[in-house]
C-alpha cells in the first residue's frame, strides 16, 4: 500500500474557461475537498477573488503530482503542504511562484516553514534568513478565470468536470486515481 498523509494545496493565477475545466478534472481525479474532511470539490466551490485551497487526508506520497505538473506547465503559482510520514519524509512546504524552480522548505505539522541548523548555516545574516522565510510563505494570488473563453462557471457541474469525462483515469494519472485500490 502506498504511503499516504494529509496534504493541502493552494492554487492561484489566471486560467481560461477551458483550462478551468481541465483543472476541475485534475482536482476530481485527486478527490480533493475545499475543507478538511469536507465534501469533494465542485466547480461551484470556486470563489472569485480568492485562491483555490484544497485538502486531502490520504494524498499518496503527500503530493498531487499530475495537478502540480499541470500548474507548472500553466505557470500557475501554488503552495503545497504535506504532513510527515514516519520513516519516509518530514513535513514540507512546497512553493511555486509561477516562474522559476519549485522550492521545498521544512515545515511544521501546521504548514509553517521552519529553519533547521542546515538552513541557518546557509545564511550569512538575519536579513537573508528573513528573505528565505518570506519566500517560503509566498502569498498565492486569487485564481482568476478569464471570461473570454469556455463555458460559464454556472454551467460546469462536478459530473461534467469529473474523472468520467477525462477518460476514467486510465492514463498517466492512474496511480493517483486509484487511491482506494493502491497496494
Amino acid at each position: 500500500m502506498a504511503d499516504r498523509v494529509a496534504a493541502s494545496i493552494t492554487i492561484g493565477g489566471s486560467v481560461t474557461g477551458a483550462d478551468f475545466i481541465t483543472l476541475c478534472r485534475l482536482i476530481a481525479a485527486e478527490d480533493l475537498s475545499v475543507e478538511e474532511d469536507g465534501d469533494p470539490f465542485s466547480p461551484a466551490d470556486w470563489t472569485d477573488g480568492e485562491p483555490l485551497q484544497l485538502f486531502d487526508h490520504q494524498a499518496i506520497g503527500g503530493k498531487f503530482e499530475a495537478l502540480e505538473a499541470w500548474c507548472v506547465q500553466r505557470s500557475l503559482p501554488f503552495v503545497r503542504w504535506c504532513a510527515g510520514y514516519p520513516g519516509g519524509w518530514e513535513p514540507e512546504r512546497v512553493v511555486f511562484t509561477g516562474t522559476g524552480a519549485i522550492e521545498t522548505y521544512p515545515a511544521t505539522e501546521r504548514g509553517n516553514a521552519i529553519a533547521t541548523r542546515d538552513t541557518l548555516n546557509l545564511h550569512e545574516n538575519l536579513a537573508t534568513l528573513r528573505a528565505w522565510f518570506d519566500a517560503a510563505h509566498f502569498e498565492i494570488p486569487p485564481l482568476d478565470i478569464l471570461a473570454d473563453v469556455g463555458p460559464t462557471i454556472s454551467n460546469i457541474t462536478r459530473a461534467s468536470a469529473g474523472q468520467e469525462e477525462s477518460g476514467g483515469g486510465r492514463g498517466e494519472h492512474c496511480s493517483q486515481l486509484e487511491k482506494g485500490s493502491a497496494q
